[in-house]
């Protein structure tokens, strides 16, 4: 399946209520997801929701301007006309120069967020302004402690939707970053599968801060509903609608995509600023 899955094939089968064992569907319905994904990223109009960094170059226009990719992370650097442009002060103190990022709303879906430039000038020109920042949906600093009783695992909260991504350990006492390992982890170290962390005897019971990438839930449940939706369309491929015995007519829906999950993805759709 392709990192960029917006649902998994167990959460489908299941939605499908197929058993969850192995089934010779099982290729089908894999393609189908990544299909269904591909379709929903070009509908909002966004090439990824987890978090990745990016280097947005912008036609210079105004001082205040609106990042594409959003929830922003964290703005790693600033460039105006070549010239390194360093983070303002805190918000309500008195500003010279720097840039300022409005903060995120918090919660899914969020909203893209305005940089604002204080103390110089932005003049109109093409592709004058660089910014490098990460973006994507992610929990950041989960506060977990880590079982004092074999097995040493803990599971991600992902109160937003689906976990989707490492994005780090820490230690909470002095921030130490502990290594990821495929398998098998020793002191400091530690594994994840599908949102479960598994560590080793001697960090048990200790606290720890997880960071990691998530699918908002509205977004999985929209790729469920499509690519299920595909799965049975091929039972009546070309059909509009049938009759049953002059009785009773079945119409299906046709388009593209359903209204119940345009109305899922609509809060998640960039739009032009």
């Amino acid at each position: 399946m392709s990192p960029y899955d917006l649902t998994n094939l167990a959460a489908l089968k299941a939605w499908l209520g197929l058993p969850a064992g192995a089934s010779p569907n099982d290729a089908t319905l894999s393609a189908l997801i990544t299909a269904a994904s591909r379709v929903i990223y070009a509908a909002l109009s966004r090439p990824s929701l987890l978090p990745q960094s990016y280097s947005e170059v912008i036609d210079g226009e105004r001082e205040r301007l609106f990042l594409r990719h959003w929830p922003v992370l964290r703005v790693t650097s600033v460039t105006l006309e070549g010239e390194a442009i360093p983070p303002a002060v805190p918000a309500g103190a008195l500003r010279s120069l720097g840039y300022l990022l409005r903060p995120d709303d918090g919660a899914p879906p969020g909203r893209q967020q305005a940089l604002d430039i204080f103390g110089r000038h932005v003049p109109r020109r093409r592709q004058n302004l660089v910014v490098d920042y990460v973006a994507g949906y992610a929990v950041q600093g989960e506060a977990q402690v880590v079982p004092s009783a074999t097995p040493w695992t803990l599971a991600a909260l992902a109160p937003y939707g689906p976990w989707a991504s490492d994005m780090g350990v820490v230690t909470a006492a002095t921030g130490a970053a502990l290594s990821a390992v495929p398998a098998a982890p020793t002191t400091g170290q530690y594994c994840v599968v599908g949102g479960a962390y598994a560590f080793s005897a001697g960090d048990a019971g200790a606290a720890v801060e997880i960071s990691y990438g998530f699918i908002p839930q509205d977004i999985a449940q929209a790729a469920l509903e499509l690519a299920a939706e595909r799965f049975r369309a091929a039972e009546r491929i070309g059909l509009r609608s049938k009759s049953l015995g002059g009785q009773e007519t079945i119409a299906y829906d046709v388009s593209a995509i359903s209204a119940p999950v345009l109305a899922l993805l609509q809060p998640y759709r960039r739009v032009a600023v």
